[in-house]
C-alpha cells in the first residue's frame, strides 16, 4: 500500500490524538504528513512494550494449521469466483445471511464484473460438488458507502442473488451477531474461521491435494490494543475490527478473503466478522487476522437487505 493511503486513513482516524500546528495557511500536504508523523510517533510509543516486528498491510485469507471440514458442517459458507474487467479470475469466500444475499469482503469487489457463487460444497468452486450455483453480475454487488477501494477499512459488501437459494441440510443462512458481541467483550473467546487454500506459509501448502478442500481452525479472540499494534497506525479500528489470535500459527492466509468469523453461543453459531486483512510476515508467524466487525455494520445490513432486526 503506498504511504498516501495510509495518510487517508490517518486522516479520518477518530481516535487519535491529532494537534495541530496553529497556522491555518499551513501545505496541505504538509499538515497532512506532520500528524502523520505525530500518530505514528505515539503508536510507536504505546505499542513498544508488546516488542512486535515490523508490519505492513497484505490481504490474508487462507486457513493456516486448520482442520478439514465435513460435510454440511459449515451451511453457511459460499465460495466466490469473480471475474474482473482485466481478464482475470480471483478466489474469495462469503456468508449466506440470507437466502437471497451473501456477504463478503468489499475487495473481493475491486474491478470485478461478474462470477459465479457456489453454495454447499467442500471443494471450492466445484460444480460437480456445489448444490447450488448462481451467476452473478456487477448490478448484484452491493459495496459499503464508506469503503475507500483496500482492504481495511469499511471492507464489507452485499452480493443480491438472481433468485433465492434453496435451504437444505447443507445450505443454511447464519445469523448475524448480536449487540454485545464485539472485540472486547469477546476478548480470548475461542471463535471459528473457516475457508480454502493453503495450509500454510509453504509453496507445498498451496499445491496440496487438500488445498482447495474447506478448512476451518479455532482461534481466541485477540485483545484490541495488541492488534492494534501490530499493524500501522491507522490500520486497526477498535470501532470497526475484530481481530483473532495467530500466535500459535492457526488462523487466515493467503486465498479466502471475505470469509466468515463465527462466535457459537448457546449452540447458535452466529456471524461476527468478514475476513479482511493480515500480515506481510506470513500466515504461520503469530501474527493476528483482522475482520470487519459485523456489529458495527448492523444498520447498514438490515437497511440493504430483506433481514429484520436483531434482538
Amino acid at each position: 500500500m503506498e504511504m498516501e493511503s495510509l495518510w487517508a486513513i490517518a486522516w479520518r482516524w477518530p481516535t487519535q490524538a491529532w494537534i495541530s500546528t496553529g497556522h491555518h495557511d499551513d501545505d496541505p500536504e504538509e499538515v497532512l504528513s506532520a500528524r502523520w508523523q505525530l500518530a505514528y510517533e505515539s503508536w510507536q510509543r504505546k505499542c513498544k512494550k508488546y516488542q512486535l516486528p515490523d508490519q505492513q498491510l497484505e490481504v490474508s485469507t487462507r486457513i493456516a494449521r486448520g482442520e478439514l471440514a465435513e460435510p454440511g458442517m459449515f451451511p453457511y459458507q459460499a465460495a466466490l469466483l469473480l471475474h474482473r474487467r482485466q481478464g482475470y479470475s480471483t478466489q474469495c469466500g462469503g456468508s449466506l445471511i440470507s437466502l437471497n444475499y451473501v456477504l463478503t469482503a468489499a475487495h473481493c469487489l475491486n474491478e470485478a464484473e461478474s462470477g459465479q457463487i457456489y453454495l454447499g460444497s467442500n471443494s471450492y468452486a466445484d460444480a460437480a460438488t456445489a448444490t447450488q450455483i448462481f451467476q452473478v453480475h456487477i448490478w448484484n454487488f452491493n459495496v459499503f458507502p464508506g469503503y475507500l477501494g483496500f482492504a481495511g477499512y469499511h471492507d464489507l459488501a452485499l452480493i443480491h442473488l438472481p433468485h433465492s437459494a434453496t435451504p437444505s441440510t447443507r445450505v443454511q443462512p447464519i445469523p448475524l451477531a448480536l449487540d454485545f458481541m464485539q472485540q472486547s467483550l469477546l476478548q480470548g473467546q475461542l471463535v471459528s474461521s473457516s475457508g480454502w487454500g493453503a495450509l500454510g506459509d509453504g509453496t507445498n501448502d498451496t499445491q496440496s491435494p487438500e488445498a482447495n478442500l474447506l478448512h476451518y481452525v479455532d482461534v481466541p479472540v485477540l485483545e484490541q490494543e495488541r492488534c492494534i499494534c501490530y499493524f500501522l497506525p491507522g490500520l486497526v479500528s477498535p470501532q470497526r475490527h475484530i481481530c483473532s489470535d495467530g500466535r500459535e500459527g492457526r488462523g487466515s492466509c493467503q486465498g479466502d478473503s471475505g470469509g466468515p468469523l463465527v462466535y457459537r453461543w448457546h449452540n447458535v453459531s452466529y456471524l461476527i466478522g468478514v475476513t479482511s486483512f493480515g500480515s506481510t510476515n506470513g500466515c504461520e508467524q503469530g501474527s493476528p487476522t483482522v475482520y470487519t466487525r459485523i456489529t458495527a455494520y448492523l444498520e447498514w445490513i438490515l437497511g440493504e437487505t430483506d433481514l429484520q432486526s436483531i434482538e
